[in-house]
């Protein structure tokens, strides 16, 4: 392993140490592995005692077709992520090709992600909406300003507020290629609970 590596994981190390960056993976591990069995027992106890899920999600698709599910879904991944992304995986189960929906769903998590945080960046230039956002979620960017890139990083993988870390990182200037870097973690994410819930489901 190169000397450099060796030194920045070296120096990484003592800053998580120091941050208390090993605490906030470890809670955010344990709320990762929380939210899947509780996504898993929700819906298991909603497919049991109301509705079949399969016949759900087929009410779902002639209620809203399956473009408006989408721009519902981006238009949440943009804003402050109301629309669960377990929702969309459930319903990529149904369609023709499960792989390849799940895989366009990440993808557009991952781009609304990009978006979110040029639109941080844009909101960083209007003051009084800038002052209200870092009031709002002033805890959210402590930890970003403690924990950086780990933050992203964290955010993309487990239940935390993805869509607002991201505006959040625009509104904080991070730098723009580390960030798009670190988000390719939401495809694991969507990778990881298409596999335990079309497994379940």
């Amino acid at each position: 392993m190169p000397k450099r590596i060796k030194r920045f994981l070296k120096l990484y190390h003592l800053l998580l140490r120091r941050t208390g960056g090993y605490t906030f993976i470890r809670q955010n591990v344990v709320k990762l592995l929380a939210s899947v069995l509780g996504i898993i027992a929700l819906f298991y106890l909603i497919d049991t005692f109301v509705v079949d899920i399969d016949a759900g999600t087929a009410w779902l698709t002639k209620v809203l077709s399956p473009a408006g599910l989408v721009g519902i879904f981006f238009a949440s991944e943009i804003s402050i992520g109301l629309v669960s992304p377990e929702i969309l995986i459930v319903w990529a189960d149904e369609t023709t090709y499960p792989i390849a929906t799940l895989g366009m769903l990440a993808g557009i998590s991952y781009i609304a992600g990009l978006i979110s945080y040029k639109i941080g960046q844009f909101l960083s230039t209007r003051k009084v909406i800038r002052e209200k956002l870092l009031l709002r979620y002033a805890p959210t960017m402590s930890q970003l300003k403690r924990f950086g890139g780990l933050l992203i990083f964290i955010a993309a993988l487990t239940p935390l507020p993805y869509p607002i870390v991201c505006q959040l990182c625009g509104l904080n200037k991070f730098p723009f290629r580390t960030f798009a870097l670190l988000t390719t973690v939401r495809f694991l994410r969507f990778a990881i609970y298409g596999l335990v819930l079309y497994r379940m489901f």
